[in-house]
């Protein structure tokens, strides 16, 4: 159990550090390989991988501009740090917040498995409507109505997204959304990317408070259907006094809805992401031990990757200071193109442009990026 838990989070370590290399990609090519892994083993594997994924793919949106969809709204403030100087920083809230968040997941398991068999998507779309009419409201004057363009703009891709066969949308979705926009507009500049100091700006009672504040939506995204951890963050955008306390909420829902979907997953076999899709097809169910096996797995993990993360992050850093940041941004954007080409052919490239041209009209427009997040809400609204 021991080297499947090692292997996971290697694998995690991989993918979470790695920008447009997504844990349900590497995941479904280890089992397509003749690998020597099977039941229970391959869920600890599997389960390792996505959690340690969790603690560590703020590094891809902070010091490249790249999210995924968990990180789609934190991309903009920690790219903001880092070229601050501040992107360690942004790495090690990312990793004090995602141990709060397992650490809270677990003391709140046993309410959840109590709750969960009662939420339906009704609730969850009520949320998303109530979401949407913040995202147009708080913007001023004619920007209400740019912001409505916007977020229905997003909403069709969506929408249209979902009639094409692609296997990875999400990654062309949010990568155009938020992370295209960002490249294609600091290609003129000649900032620089720095580590600097990996102090916390901020008191360990905010970041224990805004950590358990994250706990609490990345619940709630795992128990709706239709409200994912981007959306879960996006309340804590109207709530946060900070780019700091944001991204607390923003990292803490993260991880917090990774575990929690683990406990939907063995009380009422409900998967909430792609790693559980893939168990589910498996190894299920799973036993009453397997799920406390996974749990004391969910505190190991979490503890040796704050262990390691931070320091291998500075390796990191230390080597990408070294690029000239135009050159790093052309690197990128160079390989987000071919990891849609690889993923998914033609069509994914040309949802990877549309989307990056509504990101683009969201930036021209003045208006926030938040409104960039219709791309989910409106066929939630619609049913």
């Amino acid at each position: 159990m021991l080297r499947e838990l090692i292997l996971g989070m290697l694998g995690g370590t991989l993918t979470g550090l790695t920008p447009s290399l997504h844990v349900n990609t590497l995941a479904s090519l280890i089992n397509n390989l003749d690998f020597p892994l099977e039941g229970f083993s391959f869920v600890v594997l599997a389960y390792a991988m996505g959690l340690t994924h969790t603690f560590l793919d703020a590094f891809p949106s902070t010091f490249f501009g790249v999210p995924d969809e968990g990180t789609a709204l934190s991309v903009l403030p920690a790219h903001r740090l880092a070229l601050q100087g501040k992107g360690l920083e942004v790495i090690n809230l990312s990793l004090r917040a995602s141990l709060l968040a397992a650490i809270f997941s677990i003391a709140l398991i046993p309410l959840y498995l109590i709750i969960a068999p009662y939420y339906t998507p009704e609730i969850g779309r009520a949320i998303v409507f109530f979401l949407a009419f913040l995202i147009v409201v708080t913007e001023k004057g004619i920007k209400k109505l740019y912001a409505l363009f916007v977020l229905l703009l997003a909403g069709a891709l969506g929408i249209v997204s979902d009639l094409l066969p692609l296997r990875e949308p999400f990654y062309h979705l949010f990568v155009g959304l938020f992370g295209v926009p960002a490249i294609l507009l600091s290609l003129d500049n000649n900032n620089k990317i720095s580590g600097g100091n990996d102090t916390i700006e901020m008191s360990q009672s905010q970041l224990v408070g805004f950590s358990f504040l994250g706990t609490i939506f990345g619940m709630m995204a795992s128990l709706l259907p239709t409200f994912t951890s981007s959306q879960a963050a996006l309340i804590g955008s109207f709530i946060a006094r900070s780019e700091r306390t944001f991204l607390t909420i923003t990292f803490a829902v993260n991880t917090a809805n990774f575990v929690f979907g683990l406990g939907n997953f063995y009380s009422t076999g409900k998967t909430r992401n792609g790693i559980l899709v893939l168990i589910r097809e498996l190894y299920y169910p799973i036993s009453l031990q397997e799920f406390l096996i996974l749990l004391l797995a969910t505190l190991a993990v979490a503890a040796i990757v704050n262990l390691y993360g931070l320091w291998l992050s500075k390796k990191l850093v230390t080597l990408i200071e070294r690029i000239d940041y135009r050159t790093l941004n052309a690197l990128i954007l160079t390989t987000t193109v071919l990891g849609s080409l690889f993923l998914d052919g033609l069509f994914g490239l040309l949802v990877l442009i549309a989307a990056t041209l509504v990101g683009l009209t969201a930036v021209f427009l003045g208006v926030k990026r938040t409104a960039c997040m219709g791309v989910l809400m409106l066929k939630v609204m619609l049913g």
